[in-house]
C-alpha cells in the first residue's frame, strides 16, 4: 500500500515537474530565438609585401602580439638601393642640363643687349649723317646761287675772273660735300640694317634656348618622380604590421623569394570581435537591430556573454557561396535558408580577451526587448 502511494506521489511530482519545465521551455521559446550555428568573428588582416625579393630577416615569432607598424619582415634591398642611385644620377644630369641652358640664355641676352647698343649707335650715326647731308645741301644751294650771280656779273665785266673762279671752286666743293654726306648716310643706314638682322637672329636663339629649358624642366620633374618612386619601393622592403594583434600562420622562411601581393602571414585583431549567427529565415521575422542577445561560447562552458544585434546580412549565406543555388532548373526543392546576423559583443567580461575568431557559440535573441 505504501509502495503504491509512493509511486503515485512520485508520478504526480514527475508530471508536475514535466509540466513546469515544459511550460518554462514554451515561454522561453516564445521569447527567444536561438541557434547554435554561430561563431566568433574578428578582423584578420593579411600581411602582404608591396615589392618582391628575397627575405633577409624575420622579426617575430608565431602567435606573438605585435603593434601596428612593427617590423615583421626585411627584404633584401640591394637592387632597390641601386635603383635609387640611378634615379638620383638621372635627376642630377637633368638639373645640370637646365644650368647649361640658362647660361646659354644669359649669353644670348648679353648678346642682344650688345646688338641693341650697336643698333642704337648706328641709328645715331644715321641721324648725324642726315644732319651733315642737310648742311652740305644748304651750302651747295648757296654756292650754286652765288655761282649763278657771279656768272652774270662776269658777263657784265663787273667782277674779276679771279673772284669768279673762287666762287666756282666753292660751288664744286659744296657739291662734293653733298655727295660725301650722301655716301656717309648710306653707310650708316646699312650698319643699322646689319645690326637689326643680328639682333633678330639672337632673339630667335634665345627663344629656342628657353624652349629647351622648358623641355629640360619637364625632364627634371619626370626624373624627380622616378626618384620618389624608387625611394618608395625601397621603403617597402621593410614589411610592417598593418594592425595590432596576434600574428599567426607564417608561410615564409629566411632566404625565400617572395612576390608582391603574396600572403606571408596574418594579424588577428582581438579588440574588435563580434558573433556571426546564422538564423533560419523563419526566425528573423521579429528580430531587429538593438535587441539583446545572450551568448554561450563552447570553449567556456557556463560562461555567458551579452551583446546586441548590430545588423543583418544583405543576402542569405547560400547567395555568397561559390555555387549559389539556381531554382529555375525544374527540380526545385524548398530548403530553409539561413541569414547571417552580426551581433556586437559587450567587452565587460574578463574572458573577452581570450576569445578567438572561429570559436563556436550558441546565441539566444530576446525578441521582446
Amino acid at each position: 500500500m505504501n509502495t503504491k502511494l509512493l509511486l503515485r506521489v512520485g508520478g504526480v511530482i514527475i508530471l508536475v515537474a514535466a509540466l513546469f519545465f515544459g511550460y518554462s521551455e514554451f515561454r522561453y521559446l516564445q521569447r527567444y530565438e536561438t541557434t547554435d550555428d554561430a561563431q566568433i568573428d574578428g578582423d584578420v588582416d593579411p600581411v602582404t609585401p608591396k615589392v618582391g625579393g628575397y627575405v633577409k630577416a624575420i622579426r617575430f615569432k608565431d602567435n606573438q602580439f605585435v603593434h601596428e607598424g612593427d617590423t615583421l619582415f626585411v627584404i633584401d634591398d640591394a637592387d632597390y638601393r641601386i635603383r635609387v642611385a640611378q634615379a638620383e644620377a638621372a635627376l642630377q644630369s637633368a638639373q645640370a642640363g637646365v644650368g647649361v641652358s640658362r647660361s646659354q640664355v644669359n649669353v644670348a641676352a648679353a648678346t642682344i643687349q650688345s646688338s641693341q647698343a650697336t643698333v642704337q649707335t648706328a641709328r645715331n650715326q644715321v641721324a648725324t649723317a642726315q644732319a651733315n647731308l642737310a648742311a652740305a645741301q644748304a651750302r651747295a644751294r648757296k654756292a650754286s646761287q652765288d655761282f649763278d650771280r657771279y656768272s652774270r656779273l662776269l658777263a657784265e665785266k663787273t667782277v674779276p675772273q679771279q673772284q669768279f673762279d673762287a666762287v666756282q671752286a666753292e660751288r664744286d666743293a659744296a657739291q662734293a660735300q653733298v655727295q660725301a654726306a650722301q655716301a656717309q648716310l648710306q653707310t650708316a643706314q646699312a650698319q643699322v640694317a646689319a645690326a637689326g638682322t643680328q639682333t633678330g637672329v639672337t632673339s630667335s636663339q634665345r627663344r629656342a634656348t628657353e624652349s629647351q629649358i622648358s623641355v629640360v624642366q619637364a625632364t627634371i620633374k619626370q626624373r624627380q618622380t622616378e626618384l620618389d618612386l624608387a625611394n618608395l619601393q625601397l621603403s617597402y622592403t621593410i614589411v610592417r604590421a598593418p594592425a595590432s594583434g596576434v600574428i599567426s600562420k607564417r608561410s615564409v622562411q629566411v632566404g625565400q623569394l617572395i612576390q608582391a601581393g603574396q600572403a606571408l602571414c596574418s594579424v588577428v585583431g582581438n579588440d574588435n570581435l563580434w558573433v556571426t549567427a546564422n538564423f533560419k529565415e523563419t526566425q528573423v521575422g521579429q528580430m531587429q537591430p538593438g535587441q539583446q542577445v545572450n551568448i554561450e561560447v563552447d570553449a567556456f562552458d557556463g560562461e555567458k556573454f551579452t551583446g546586441r544585434i548590430g545588423s543583418f546580412a544583405g543576402a542569405t549565406g547560400a547567395k555568397f557561396s561559390l555555387l549559389p543555388p539556381d531554382n529555375a532548373t525544374g527540380n526545385y526543392v524548398k530548403v530553409v535558408q539561413r541569414i547571417p546576423v552580426r551581433i556586437e559583443l559587450d567587452k565587460n567580461s574578463p574572458l573577452f580577451a581570450r576569445l578567438r575568431p572561429g570559436m563556436s557559440a550558441t546565441v539566444a535573441v530576446d525578441i521582446q526587448k
